[in-house]
């Protein structure tokens, strides 16, 4: 793997080298990538240019993602095309080279014209239909593009209610465009809208949604639509969300081709009207020109039978790719509506979810990314035979069931036992968030099958430019972590049990089947040993919801080791955390849905699993506008804790401030929506709240041991001020202040705001969390059990052996994790029998542990998260006393 240098010069950075993630991409479409820079080498006007590694210019677009409090650039997000064909690249201050045909945006009242030469767009800024478009070379390839919802009144399974769901075709209306990015090299256009019923029928406006549309060199067009519930789980039922095409088709049947990938390479693909297989031999030639998708010889050349009677034979009008689950996808075809549907016309178990439409003389090309891992989806095309085909892309399937947000049952079964905190009125899908990625091609002609294998690998893995672990590393970025060392055989076997365990994962994933449209992304919370299964039915033994950072850890062991597999692993994690698990709007903006059957479900809805930290590493390796109006969708939690106390199950009500949260690991979370708000934005107001909190916490008596109930204190939204509520300092209960992820936080947070208040403060828990009775007794004059989690704070502990220059106190840091029975490495997977399902399982043989809490038996995710953030975050606080 390539190793960059790293920037030195203060004004103007240094180079930068970027391959692509899983190697040289078959089919070049673009990407957009993020890139950090250490403090103070970058300026804010240094432009940026791109290389390939033999010295030829590469066209790309920059623009910065974040930025240091000195003012320089942090962040830097970049977009290529498909002229990005080099296997790796360098980037550095310089000139940027400019495309061939500059991406060019016109804007009238009523639409958005984006053209880069060769393919024009035009995009409506009011009304029905979102696209009214696309053309290549002055050619209209489709047209009407508009957002389509189907939706019942009922689920399909009524219990025994006679009456058939009344179904609604609803379309998405735009109400507002706006260009975020009008080229050169790449433009970007954001609509929003609601979806309203198809002929005005009411006022009802249901499902806001945001539709990006992306344009750059080339042929191919990317789109990102999400949407956000606000509907009635109990009586609003989604049969089917899309986005529709009209295609306009000229050549002759015999010459119009429907093609499907799938994701092993293959191509389903046939005529419209089919002239092999017949009784009558047409030719050879007119055979092969029907499998390659070109233009058949004339008529005249076909054999005589065949040339007499071709058009009494079959036309083939309608095609429809369904994936109804994660193993198995077949292709449909009929020649009426009146005709039955031949469903055997192809089968497989993943389709890529490619498909094309049109002829010789050009079409439509079309997919969804992450097509079989979010079944059910379907492709449809309709009318192929006709003069102009219907084509929609269903990122949920309407031949699948209804979507039913409902929880699972009507009835709490007790936290003491299942594990689950239901509250009346909390298990809701309400602002949640779920988004689909889409790409149009304007096609010159039927593409080879060579050629839409690589386009259905471009869905299946796209292409993402990256740079090396070094790199990230030196940069300074995302708190306090290591890069590999393996050495000793201790080490060694650290660094085995990190990529051994996120291997397990990534293959239990795919073993036991953790996809679907609101699932994937998820991974299961703990084992059930006797089972052979993850309790996926136990309250919070379930859905797993990043609890206690199993993203972040993705992420770290991702930019330690550079691996693609745990990138998509982390990637899709976030994807997940931050729209299904995350509340954008009504009575729980901004918190997050603790882990639960059903991800929504549970009533302890925290600020943590909403918070913008774990977050930053997929926006900032990826410049994803969605995610990055997500995480700024988490400033809304400040004025929810008004309403929302995380508190209000275990302590009365308090009246000495606005609202009250902990100080770990609420708090936290706070300070880590408003750091990634002041690094994106560079306004001070955010770093001020951080500042004014950490000086309260500084001027209570105990300090970050303030607090019962785990660090309750009081918050006031409006100025950021955290009031000592004075009822309990030290003990009570297991302490989580540094849990989620609150260590990094703060590590981060300190190294870039100065209050030396507060640095002592945190000095002071972290030296005296896990010392011994007679350490506490000399400083506090008391002795007292904070309940802490020894893998946990095992890291704070070794920090504060770093930040006093104590060698005692990073070796205490390191025993107090070797010495955690949740700190030891899971032994290898197995292969058993007698489980759930038909075939062997792979698991890990059950380990009792134990924990504060003593209710994780068998091995849980929290084990593997805590277990591996430790060793990344220890063996770079205190290396030389690593076993």
């Amino acid at each position: 793997m390539a190793t960059a240098a790293v920037p030195s010069a203060a004004s103007g950075g240094g180079e930068v080298r970027l391959h692509w993630l899983d190697g040289k991409p078959a089919a070049p479409v673009g990407c957009a990538f993020g890139v950090p820079w250490p403090r103070g080498t970058l300026s804010r006007t240094v432009p940026l240019a791109l290389h390939a590694a033999d010295g030829a210019p590469v066209p790309v677009q920059s623009w910065p993602l974040a930025y240091w409090p000195d003012g320089s650039v942090k962040w830097t997000g970049h977009a290529v095309t498909s002229s990005a064909t080099a296997e790796t690249f360098k980037l550095t201050p310089g000139t940027p080279a400019a495309p061939a045909a500059p991406v060019t945006v016109r804007r009238s009242p009523r639409e958005i014209v984006l053209s880069n030469g060769t393919v024009e767009l035009k995009i409506a800024t009011t009304g029905p239909t979102a696209v009214p478009s696309i053309s290549r070379a002055g050619r209209v390839v489709a047209r009407d593009g508009e957002l389509v919802l189907r939706l019942q009144d009922q689920p399909d399974d009524d219990g025994g209610d006679a009456r058939a769901p009344r179904r609604e075709d609803w379309t998405g209306i735009v109400e507002r465009a706006e260009v975020e990015q009008s080229g050169p090299v790449r433009a970007v256009v954001k609509l929003t809208g609601r979806y309203r019923r198809d002929h005005g029928r009411g006022p009802r406006a249901i499902l806001p949604w945001t539709l990006r549309v992306y344009l750059g060199a080339g042929d191919s067009l990317r789109v990102v639509h999400s949407f956000r519930w606000d509907a009635d789980e109990n009586h609003d039922f989604v049969r089917g969300l899309g986005l529709r095409f009209s295609v306009p088709l000229t050549d002759e049947p015999h010459n119009r081709h429907v093609r499907f990938g799938t994701a092993a390479g293959g191509v389903w693909g046939e005529p419209v009207r089919v002239l092999t297989g017949l009784r009558r031999d047409p030719g050879s030639a007119v055979r092969k020109a029907q499998t390659d998708g070109t233009a058949t010889p004339p008529v005249a050349q076909w054999g005589q039978q065949v040339r007499d009677g071709y058009q009494n034979l079959a036309l083939w009008n309608d095609f429809t790719l369904f994936q109804e689950s994660a193993r198995h996808f077949a292709v449909w075809k009929r020649t009426t509506a009146a005709g039955s549907w031949l469903k055997h016309a192809g089968r497989g178990d993943r389709a890529s979810g490619f498909g094309y439409v049109g002829g010789v003389g050009g079409g439509l090309g079309f997919g969804l990314r992450d097509f079989w891992q979010r079944a059910p989806r379907s492709l449809d095309i309709r009318g192929a035979a006709t003069d102009t085909a219907s084509v929609t892309l269903w990122s949920y399937s309407p031949l699948a069931p209804a979507m039913d947000l409902r929880t699972y049952d009507t009835v709490a079964h007790g936290l003491d036992l299942s594990y689950e905190d239901v509250q009346e009125g909390f298990a809701t899908p309400q602002g949640m968030v779920r988004s689909t990625e889409l790409r149009l091609w304007a096609l010159a002609t039927t593409p080879p099958r060579d050629t839409i294998a690589a386009l259905s690998a471009t869905l299946t893995a796209p292409p993402q430019l990256v740079t090396d672990p070094a790199t990230y590393h030196a940069a300074g970025v995302f708190g306090r972590w290591s890069l590999p060392d393996r050495g000793t055989p201790a080490r060694a076997a650290l660094e085995d049990g990190i990529a051994r365990e996120i291997g397990f994962y990534a293959d239990q994933v795919d073993e036991r089947e953790w996809y679907g449209f609101w699932h994937y992304g998820d991974v299961m919370h703990t084992y059930d040993a006797d089972r052979h299964e993850w309790r996926y039915d136990v309250g919070g033994y379930a859905w797993d919801n990043a609890e206690l950072g199993t993203d972040a850890l993705l992420w770290y062991a991702y930019l330690r080791s550079g691996d693609p597999r745990t990138f998509r692993l982390a990637h899709a994690m976030t994807q997940h955390v931050s729209e299904v698990d995350t509340h954008h709007s009504g009575r729980f903006a901004g918190l997050g849905s603790r882990h639960a059957v059903v991800h929504w479900g549970d009533g302890a809805k925290e600020a943590r699993v909403g918070e913008s930290f774990t977050k930053r590493f997929s926006y900032y390796l990826t410049a994803d506008e969605l995610l990055g109006d997500l995480i700024r969708s988490s400033l809304q939690v400040d004025e929810t804790l008004r309403t929302v106390d995380p508190l209000r199950e275990v302590l009365p009500p308090q009246t000495k401030a606005p609202a009250r949260v902990r100080i770990g690991p609420d708090w936290y979370a706070l300070v880590s929506n408003w750091l990634t708000e002041w690094e994106r934005t560079g306004d001070v107001r955010w770093r001020d709240r951080i500042v004014t909190g950490m000086k309260d916490i500084a001027t209570f008596p105990a300090g970050l041991f303030t607090g019962e109930a785990g660090g309750a204190v009081g918050f006031d939204p409006a100025t950021g001020h955290l009031v000592n509520l004075e009822k309990g300092d030290f003990d009570g209960g297991y302490n989580l202040s540094m849990a989620f992820l609150g260590e990094q936080i703060l590590w981060e947070t300190l190294d870039l705001v100065d209050v030396p208040e507060f640095r002592r403060t945190y000095l002071d828990f972290a030296r005296y969390a896990q010392a011994p009775s007679a350490e506490k007794i000399a400083r506090y004059g008391r002795d007292f059990n904070p309940g802490l989690f020894k893998t946990i704070y095992s890291r704070v502990t070794a920090w504060a052996g770093e930040q006093l220059g104590d060698a005692s106190l990073r070796k205490r840091g390191w025993d107090q994790f070797t010495s955690d029975p949740a700190g030891k490495p899971w032994p290898p997977a197995e292969r058993v029998t007698g489980s759930a399902v038909a075939t062997p399982v792979t698991e890990i043989p059950t380990r009792t542990t134990t924990n504060p809490a003593g209710d994780f038996a068998t091995f849980a995710t929290n084990d593997f998260a805590q277990r591996n953030l430790a060793t990344i975050a220890l063996l770079a606080i205190a290396p030389e006393e690593a076993p």
